[in-house]
């Protein structure tokens, strides 16, 4: 039996939807598909969720479709995407690797969600491709969509849709060949060599010939949009006549300008790819995406660049269900890219597979699940209490006997709950005790063993009279104050020199409850003074200073 599968694209101004069948021998047949503008104006951008989801549900009602999982792709605009090169290491590094480039290159880290694709690279090295979008905006999307019967599965990226539709389209390609997917507010172009593959954004697109017509004409924005689908045409330079119509010969030369800023930012792209991705030149353009229909960019981009440049099409590799409108989806089919990546991404293998849906959406998915299972269950229990009653209906006394029986199990369980609920608590307060107990329990060992070292190493002669925090660093340095007598410590009185207190400084550095980053700081002061036989029993103090590497808890 065929396993049913929708996807959806959501790009800047247009919706796809797509309905695709898997056989058993995992060939992807589309038996649907449909299109929709999502109709927001560019200063609106605050309700972009709204008509999202608007355009979702129409587009559903339109095509007839059952609720189900859909597949979902995001465009280049909500997308953030970053080439990082890694050495070659083991299996066991990567994650830490790519745990790293990613904390360094994506922004902000805890407010998106990020996914990452291992590459081959050239020479041996690993490309790794990051791809972050910010949850909010998953989430705001998802919920779009489930208001129309869809449930998110699995989030994409449009880059990935486009290469994994067309190494599946396009197997036996050589050399490099260049995607381009012009878009609303984003264009990209994909490079696929080999098993390599490589993408660069840049807001040449769509809305930038919109704008530059506005700008040229004096009009709104809207209007600009419906005189640049009118009259959709790159002027041809040269020798070539202008049009009869001098409006549509202004706008169709305004929209050639676009394109020569698109020149631009493609021949960077392939300077780029070349120059740091040791690439090749690319032999064939594809073009795809819903602002590349304009009449002559093809033959404007071929001139241009001097590269044969034709229209991708994703649909040659896979089949079509004989409903689907032959004569409207050959003027579609170079719009259908990613819907067909993403569909081909339960059709088996595919060289890209990131998915950015957010842990909350999976968690909410298994709690509606679990709620069906109870529903079910609740529905299964039902069932058997009415066989139960109708089984027993004739005999009263017997349905009674079973009801008490019930009952006094569900109300022994029940105390049995609140039984195992009571001792969990004690169990948790307890717990918490035992961690209280084993933190004051270290804290108070971790002081016994400093004072068990100093009495250890204190000399014959010599007593400790304080030992306390320092009043301005109370945790991380220490004030020990002692006294000895001199006839004790020093050899000769008339020539002190405290080898003995040194000594102990020495001892207490090498001690194991000082670090080897432990500073001492010692003074010692005479506390007689003059000469006479007394001063053989005189006093002297000594005061340590003791800088510690971590911090003791008070």
């Amino acid at each position: 039996m065929s396993k049913r599968i929708l996807t959806l694209d959501v790009g800047a101004s247009t919706i796809k939807l797509a309905e695709f069948q898997i056989s058993k021998d995992h060939q992807l047949t589309l038996v649907n598909y449909g299109t929709r503008a999502i109709g927001l104006d560019p200063q609106d951008e605050a309700n972009r969720m709204v008509y999202t989801g608007s355009a979702v549900d129409e587009l559903f009602k339109e095509m007839g479709l059952k609720p189900g999982h859909v597949l979902l792709s995001l465009s280049g605009q909500h997308v953030f995407s970053r080439y990082v090169k890694l050495p070659p290491v083991s299996g066991d590094k990567v994650s830490q690797i790519v745990e790293y480039e990613a904390k360094q290159n994506i922004p902000h880290l805890d407010e998106v969600v990020w996914d990452r694709q291992i590459l081959p690279g050239s020479e041996g090295d690993m490309d790794v491709l990051l791809a972050a979008v910010k949850q909010d905006i998953v989430e705001n999307l998802a919920e779009a969509v489930r208001a129309t019967g869809l449930e998110t599965e699995l989030v994409d990226i449009s880059i990935a849709g486009l290469y994994n539709a067309y190494r599946h389209s396009y197997p036996e390609s050589e050399g490099c060949t260049m995607i381009l997917d012009m878009g609303a507010k984003t264009t990209s172009v994909i490079f696929a060599e080999e098993e390599r593959v490589w993408s660069r954004s840049f807001p040449v697109s769509g809305h930038t010939i919109t704008q530059n017509i506005a700008n040229d004409f004096k009009i709104s924005f809207g209007e600009a949009e419906a005189l640049k689908e009118q009259v959709s045409m790159v002027a041809l330079g040269g020798a070539y006549e202008p049009l009869e119509d001098p409006q549509a010969d202004q706008v169709s030369k305004c929209i050639r300008s676009s394109m020569t800023r698109l020149h631009a930012e493609i021949v960077r792209s392939i300077n780029t790819y070349r120059s740091q991705q040791n690439g090749q030149a690319p032999r064939r353009i594809l073009l795809t995406g819903g602002s590349c229909v304009m009449m002559y960019l093809d033959v404007f981009l071929q001139e241009k660049l001097d590269i044969e440049v034709e229209y991708f099409n994703p649909l040659q590799a896979i089949q079509i269900a004989p409903g689907v409108d032959e004569d409207r989806i050959a003027s579609d089919w170079h719009l259908l890219a990613e819907v067909v990546g993403l569909g081909l991404r339960k059709a088996g293998h595919t060289p890209i597979e990131l998915n950015l849906l957010p842990p909350s959406i999976v968690r909410e998915s298994l709690f509606r699940k679990k709620q069906g299972l109870l529903a079910g269950s609740g529905f299964l229990v039902v069932a058997i209490l009415a066989l139960l009653f109708v089984h027993t209906y004739k005999d009263a006394e017997n349905q009674r006997e079973i009801r008490d029986v019930l009952q006094g199990q569900v109300d022994e369980l029940n105390s049995w709950s609140r039984q195992m609920e009571s001792v969990q608590r004690e169990i948790e307060q307890v717990e918490t005790d035992l961690a209280v107990i084993a933190t004051l329990a270290n804290e108070r060992a971790q002081w016994s063993s400093v004072l068990d070292d100093i009495r250890e190493h204190l000399p014959d002669g010599a007593w400790i009279t304080q030992l306390r925090p320092d009043e301005n660093d109370p945790a991380r340095r220490l004030v020990l104050i002692g006294s000895f007598f001199k006839d004790r410590i020093y050899e000769d009185l008339s020539r002190p020199d405290n080898a003995p207190i040194l000594q102990f400084l020495e001892d207490l550095k090498s001690s194991d409850a000082f670090s080897t980053d432990t500073q001492f700081t010692l003074s010692v002061t005479d506390l007689a003074a003059g000469g006479g036989a007394d001063m053989r029993r005189s006093i002297a103090t000594f005061r340590i200073e003791i800088h510690l590497s971590e911090a003791l808890s008070l």
